[in-house]
């Protein structure tokens, strides 16, 4: 079994957030998707659209966050018709 590499334990969750990312047009674009484990410093999401690494989204109401919580996109696995997406959080949840 591999070495766990992540600096804060994950916890599993079933959690559905709105989300926005920019896109090429400079206009934020809404989703919704389900925050399927959480840590201290990013996420795992399960959501309908393809985003690329190096992604910049907003996450809002994540881990009592009052204000969206800036992140980025660091891997993108395809799952069953839905995409399988690791954020890094910029700014991390007070």
């Amino acid at each position: 079994m591999a070495a766990e590499l992540r600096k804060y334990p994950r916890i599993n969750t079933a959690l559905e957030i709105n989300y926005s990312i920019d896109d090429s047009t400079d206009m934020p674009s809404q989703f919704v998707g389900t925050v399927t484990d959480l840590s201290k410093s990013g996420a795992g999401l399960l959501v309908d659209h393809a985003h690329r690494p190096d992604d910049r989204v907003s996450l809002e109401g994540v881990g009592g966050a009052r204000k969206p919580l800036s992140s980025v996109v660091k891997w993108v696995r395809k799952t069953q018709g839905k995409y399988r997406i690791g954020v890094k959080f910029i700014r991390t949840p007070a």
